[in-house]
């Protein structure tokens, strides 16, 4: 199995969020765990790296209630009006910093915001770094 680094996993994550969003704005029929193994180029989601899967699975098994979180600090703004990338950042950053709980809060926060600087049109940042810092509590990292 090749192995990732975690800057690659959030951007595998990322994008796989993007597909799930682009299906259910198209309102295509998709299977969750077909997407993430395309985006890895695996037929068996134990193939998927497992700070990747555990991103992904919180963030899908807590969708509704990560885009409430979110919505609740968008000023004039609504979740659904946001572009595709955005939520895909936003619900995966949000999944790691609620959920999984790997890396200090700090870090979680900043690998995202990097993210939405490669991947969001300029200044982007700003907004995906202020709801992250809103949406992700304090936390005690253990290392």
């Amino acid at each position: 199995m090749k192995t990732y680094s975690r800057k690659d996993e959030r951007t595998k994550t990322m994008q796989a969020f993007y597909q799930v969003f682009l299906n259910i704005e198209n309102k295509d029929e998709f299977d969750a765990t077909d997407v993430i193994n395309s985006i890895y180029g695996v037929s068996d989601i134990n193939d998927v790296p497992k700070f990747s899967k555990a991103i992904y699975a919180f963030g899908l098994e807590h969708i509704e209630e990560l885009e409430k979180a979110i919505s609740d600090h968008l000023v004039n703004w609504t979740f659904s009006r946001l572009d595709d990338v955005a939520k895909a950042i936003l619900i995966a950053g949000a999944a790691e910093g609620n959920y999984v709980k790997l890396a200090p809060r700090k870090v979680v926060i900043n690998e995202w915001v990097d993210l939405a600087k490669n991947y969001l049109k300029v200044n982007d940042h700003k907004f995906i770094n202020a709801v992250l810092d809103k949406v992700i509590p304090d936390y005690q990292y253990q290392a």
